[in-house]
């Protein structure tokens, strides 16, 4: 998704195999400016999972012990080029945003590591890495929601948000449990 300033544009593109390279690429530029701060640098969303399509921005969850450490995460971020996001809610749920140099846009989910949306995360990756039907039928979800919702994020989220309870709840039922 690129986004301009009033009209961001939904677009849902192929896997490209390069997103897990940019991902560490920025991962370990992270674990340098976070240091013992950070738990954990996760690769989540669409982009970590082979093979799915999905709008290409990276999405990193940076897992922390609790709320102060992500605070700490969050402003050292803040002063290495990372801005926060218009969907930053504060608590445990902290947004941060960055484009890197070539282009490539990141979200990022700090979150301390007993969160919920950490769980989450982590066992929609697992499984629809382990599950090629699960991968295609959340595709076509995502197809059409930004087809449905072209410019309207919140409405894209919300149409996608009950194929993915059903396969976080498929996880938790085939006894996935979330590693990191």
């Amino acid at each position: 998704m690129r986004t301009t300033v009033g009209n961001p544009r939904i677009e849902v593109v192929e896997y490209d195999p390069a997103w897990p390279v940019r991902f560490e690429r920025e991962a370990d530029r992270m674990r340098e400016l976070l240091g013992e701060n950070v738990l954990s640098i996760e690769h989540v969303g669409s982009t970590s999972v082979p093979g799915l399509a999905a709008k290409p921005i990276v999405d990193i969850c940076p897992v922390v012990a609790d709320t102060d450490d992500g605070e700490r995460c969050a402003d050292l971020l803040q002063r290495n080029g990372y801005y926060r996001s218009e969907k930053d809610r504060g608590d445990d749920w902290i947004e941060l945003g960055r484009t890197a140099d070539d282009g490539q846009e990141f979200n990022v989910h700090v979150r301390p590591r007993h969160s919920d949306a950490v769980t989450r995360y982590l066992l929609l990756r697992a499984y629809l890495r382990d599950h090629p039907d699960a991968r295609e039928e959340y595709a076509r979800v995502k197809r059409a929601a930004a087809e449905t919702h072209p410019n309207d994020v919140s409405g894209y989220t919300r149409e996608k948000s009950d194929i993915i309870e059903s396969i976080v709840e498929r996880a938790r039922a085939e006894g996935y449990d979330p590693e990191f």
